[in-house]
């Protein structure tokens, strides 16, 4: 170990980001860890080796002193030996080493899923000395720290950009160096967009075509609105199995509860344009169409009358009913009502629901 604080510069290249789980809540990555520092212990005169810099074979990398890097936030690391140690390490003449190592780690991502799934997900890498405080060695940032293949893409992300901090730590053994750099992951809607908001909306519409049909076509309507509330429940259900458990609402549980609430409603409607239609009012008696007839009539006029009514024997008849002939109106109403009242509230819901998501941050 050195006699003094050692500077150590960090920096990665990403070769590729190779996972990224909601459900688990974590992301990998394959890397190359670049590390440079100063030891003068092991400076040479360049003119003995007629060189400047001399390439260092595996034999000599664990004689020397290396920093102790972990990743604090990792699940699982490996190093890459397959055909040979996937590692560099170059000594120049003034004891500056450049030390290169290919790493596969999978790393915690704390993740907010309110806004999914059009979430911006911020995932961090630290790196720390493990068993070093900051009065033995200490880290900074190299020049161009975070570098990337050209052809790094990620299957339902967008890499906006990254930040660089300083992530050091007081323990109780003592304050511990450590760089952070934060990716900004922006998830790509389009995937989302063929696969859940086109498919549901359509659900929500096509339960609307209800109320164009025919009052009388009972099996139709029903058929329709049961058909589309189990579509809207299973695709629901399917767009929410990849998700973890969390106990706060998410943009697509929003989504997804108020095309339930729509197309149930849609079935509801028919529920009470079915009542309308079929609903029945006392039919009106003989006697009191002959009353209407007959204004002020005396009272052995009425006993005749009510006697007509009851029968000859003087029971009562049990009363009839007959379809109320304003009812089937009262439902055409109804589903005129309906034709522009479902689809204007649901566009108003998705002018409100996008802006939200999308513009507001949470």
């Amino acid at each position: 170990m050195l006699d003094k604080s050692t500077r150590v510069e960090l920096g990665i290249y990403i070769n590729s980001f190779y996972s990224i789980s909601e459900q688990t809540m974590d992301f990998s990555v394959n890397i190359y860890l670049r590390q440079n520092w100063t030891d003068p212990r092991l400076a040479f005169d360049p003119q003995e080796g007629g060189r400047d810099m001399i390439k260092l074979e595996d034999g000599y990398w664990d004689r020397l002193w290396v920093p102790d890097v972990f990743f604090r936030n990792e699940k699982k690391a490996n190093y890459h030996d397959v055909t040979i140690p996937n590692r560099l390490m170059r000594l120049y003449s003034n004891g500056q080493i450049w030390y290169v190592t290919k790493i596969s780690a999978t790393l915690s991502c704390p993740m907010d899923l309110k806004k999914y799934p059009l979430d911006v997900q911020h995932c961090p890498m630290m790196l720390e000395s493990f068993g070093y405080t900051m009065d033995v060695l200490y880290f900074v940032w190299m020049k161009n720290a975070v570098d990337m293949d050209d052809h790094v893409s990620l299957p339902q992300y967008k890499l906006q950009g990254h930040q660089l901090e300083d992530c050091s730590q007081n323990y109780t053994a003592g304050a511990f160096p450590c760089l952070k750099v934060t990716f900004n992951l922006k998830r790509d809607i389009g995937y989302y967009m063929i696969q859940v908001y086109v498919p549901t909306a359509l659900i929500v519409i096509l339960s609307w075509v209800a109320f164009w049909i025919s009052i009388d076509s009972s099996p139709a309507r029903v058929s329709l609105g049961l058909l589309t509330v189990l579509t809207m429940t299973t695709q629901s259900a399917s767009a929410r199995a990849s998700l973890p458990r969390v106990s706060y609402i998410k943009a697509l549980d929003v989504w997804m509860s108020v095309c339930l609430v729509f197309v149930f409603a849609s079935l509801l409607e028919y529920a009470a344009v079915n009542v309308f239609s079929r609903r029945e009012i006392p039919k009106p008696s003989k006697a009191s169409s002959l009353m209407e007839k007959f204004k002020g009539p005396s009272d052995k006029s009425l006993r005749s009358l009510t006697e007509v009514e009851n029968g000859v024997n003087g029971r009562k008849q049990p009363p009839q009913y007959i379809r109320d002939p304003f009812g089937r109106e009262k439902a055409r109403m109804v589903d005129k009502l309906s034709r522009k009242l479902f689809p204007t509230t649901f566009i108003l819901f998705c002018l409100i629901y996008w802006p939200v998501y999308i513009f507001i941050d949470m």
